[in-house]
């Protein structure tokens, strides 16, 4: 959390008088408030003057502020917050007051999706954990007619004093209620929400990428109080293929063929990713690692399909019969010791040695 400038906020030096920082906070708090003022930052902006001044306007609070931003320590001024925070809350909405509606909670999962359903599209199927009200309670908290009974940390104040800080701040006991309820909810233990399992059906539009949002509205945490629900988020993640390597909109296979074939050239099928079958012309003399590219065929997308680039790889035979041995030997004492001939001759070679 880094420091804030309060002085900088409401515009004042280190050294305003109160009655300075006063008639500083008046005309700021004037012209950002959110009824008035049009900017989406209003709000906010509104916020930080308040809380300014709540601060800069009580001598102890300033003081112990002063130290903090003198020594810039940033572990200082983050327990002051977390003391004050809950005070400054108390004094914008009061502690009294009936808690208002919350919005609930956002979720984000991960989505792991193949290939194939992430670029053709497809429907899913999500499982998941979200809070929503009670049923037994109806959100309440509490089952039946409520019993009340006087916080015994505050007295009932809905206040005490606690901290290094010796702010008063709302009660965590009673949660600044001035009372615990009594009868609280079995089911809920007094939350109001419980935890429970989800499905729904996420349609997964046709080229989808790796590391896009999908958002739903209105799935996520039930909202507090009759407040709105959360949203939910699914991150994609695309699970690696047992064929395909996605490099942007390109996808990358490799494919062995035999020896002859890399030499004669001919034909072969490859499976694309939509189970199409696609017949490639091998190039007579086709060296181990030369790669062939087919626009159009590889991960589809909104701005037009990427492609499919096969490398070939020659397959070298591990076991060999007494048949092809023989052809082996006599190709080898054909080439010489060193191994060395033109394609021209190699190719009419091997036709040679081949049987028709």
């Amino acid at each position: 959390m880094p420091l804030k400038d309060y002085y900088q906020i409401l515009q004042v030096s280190k050294n305003a008088t109160r009655e300075e920082i006063k008639k500083a906070y008046r005309r700021l708090a004037r012209e950002w408030h959110p009824d008035v003022n049009p900017d989406p930052q209003a709000s906010e902006r509104f916020r930080e003057i308040n809380e300014a001044y709540h601060i800069l306007s009580d001598d102890e609070k300033r003081r112990e502020y002063d130290r903090i931003l003198q020594s810039g320590d940033e572990k200082s001024y983050r327990d002051f917050m977390e003391y004050i925070q809950d005070f400054l809350e108390s004094i914008w909405q009061g502690v009294r007051r009936a808690p208002r509606a919350k919005k609930g909670q956002d979720i984000r999962l991960k989505l792991e999706l193949s290939l194939e359903e992430a670029g053709f599209g497809c429907e899913k199927e999500i499982e998941y954990e979200r809070w929503i009200d009670c049923p037994d309670c109806e959100s309440l908290g509490y089952k039946g007619q409520v019993e009340k009974i006087v916080c015994h940390a505050c007295e009932g104040a809905g206040r005490r004093v606690s901290g290094i800080f010796n702010f008063p701040r709302p009660c965590s006991v009673c949660k600044g209620r001035g009372y615990i309820i009594k009868n609280l909810c079995p089911t809920c233990g007094g939350r109001g929400r419980v935890a429970k399992k989800a499905r729904i059906k996420v349609s997964i539009p046709p080229g989808t990428d790796e590391g896009e949002v999908l958002k739903l509205v209105g799935f996520g945490h039930t909202g507090e109080r009759g407040g709105e629900s959360g949203d939910l988020y699914l991150r994609v993640v695309l699970k690696p293929h047992s064929v395909f390597r996605k490099v942007g909109k390109d996808l990358h296979m490799e494919r062995f063929i035999s020896f002859p074939m890399a030499v004669l050239g001919g034909t072969l099928k490859v499976e694309g990713l939509g189970g199409e079958k696609l017949e490639i012309f091998i190039q007579p003399g086709t060296e181990c690692g030369s790669t062939k590219t087919i626009p159009g065929k590889g991960f589809p997308s909104s701005s037009g399909a990427g492609n499919l680039v096969i490398t070939f790889r020659i397959e070298v035979p591990k076991e060999v019969g007494p048949s092809l041995r023989g052809i082996l030997e006599k190709l080898a004492k054909e080439l010489g010791d060193d191994g060395v001939e033109t394609r021209a001759g190699l190719v009419e070679k091997i036709k040679n040695l081949l049987p028709l």
